[in-house]
């Protein structure tokens, strides 16, 4: 599949309304993953949100499918909004994915409907690994500014109490002003509860990046590579004459895995040359014995039994 230009990542059906409707992020930023742009943003609830765009250019995959297929998904539509991007050539209205959304919507690209190798592989990388990332990024630290209305126009200071024989007006005047500064200690007691609650929550997500990454671990072997395990093993078979369990046994030992399925897509080339030696080496075995059995018949013919008297 081939990606398709940026006008056909913008929607387009209805594109006056979505402008109209579309979202202000109140951040918008790139990030890296596997050498190659991602742009995420902050909408104005606080959500953070993946731009549809970029990581369909990154696994050259049509983004109006992708916008179309996600509207088919029930459990989703609802999280894909449109959101002003900012571009090099300005504002432009991009679809952009809620993040909590994302890891259903890439689990569900089919792979195995995809005929080019790389592609598929990278596929699998965004399916495994991507999310992490795009959570490492949401969970950061970030600025908290306070509401407006805790930074007033003038200072707000502790009033002087009026002598005894003041008149009313004051201290009418001086209980305002009292009543005033406690209302805006209390306000900002409140706005500091706020921000320490937010912090710890982000500092328990934060924590928890690690386990995600550790229980994620480096990528399986693709389907294709778990194929062409099937294949070694069979002609490994052929050559040997081991049952495939041995063989198998033999591999999940060399490797340490439980299943063929959990070797690491990082030792491919390691797993390859495993089943090519062992091929190759049954091979010569087997070209040894046949070098050895002319000998052996010409032997059996120097003791033969001369055969029965008259035939000589």
């Amino acid at each position: 599949m081939i990606a398709t230009p940026l006008e056909r990542c913008i929607l387009k059906d209805d594109e006056q309304e979505q402008e109209s409707q579309a979202l202000i992020p109140i951040e918008q930023q790139t990030i890296t993953f596997r050498n190659r742009p991602i742009v995420v943003v902050r909408l104005p609830d606080g959500r953070p949100g993946v731009v549809l765009r970029w990581i369909c250019e990154n696994l050259h995959i049509d983004p109006a499918a992708q916008v179309a297929r996600i509207k088919r998904t029930e459990i989703i539509a609802g999280d894909l909004v449109s959101v002003q991007v900012q571009t090099e050539g300005g504002f432009q209205t991009m679809p952009t994915l809620v993040l909590d959304a994302a890891p259903y919507w890439l689990a569900t690209i089919d792979t195995k409907r995809v005929k080019d190798q790389a592609q598929r592989l990278e596929i699998l990388h965004y399916q495994k690994e991507a999310v992490a990332a795009l959570y490492v990024w949401a969970s950061s630290h970030k600025a908290i500014e306070a509401p407006k209305n805790l930074v007033p126009a003038e200072p707000i200071t502790k009033p002087t109490t009026p002598e005894d024989d003041a008149p009313l007006a004051s201290w009418r005047e001086y209980y305002q002003r009292m009543l005033a500064l406690v209302d805006w200690q209390m306000d900002i007691e409140t706005w500091r509860g706020s921000v320490e609650d937010r912090l710890e929550g982000v500092e328990a997500v934060t924590d928890l990046i690690p386990e995600i990454l550790e229980r994620l671990g480096p990528p399986t072997i693709s389907p294709a590579h778990q194929n062409l395990v099937k294949y070694y093993v069979e002609e490994l078979r052929k050559a040997t004459g081991k049952t495939r369990g041995a063989i198998y046994s033999n591999l999940y030992t060399a490797f340490e895995v439980p299943r063929y399925q959990e070797l690491l897509e990082d030792e491919w080339s390691r797993i390859e040359q495993w089943f090519t030696t062992q091929i190759e080496q049954a091979h010569k075995q087997e070209q040894r014995k046949e070098q050895k059995r002319p000998a052996q018949r010409s032997q059996e013919t120097l003791f033969d039994d001369p055969g029965e008297p008259g035939k000589q």
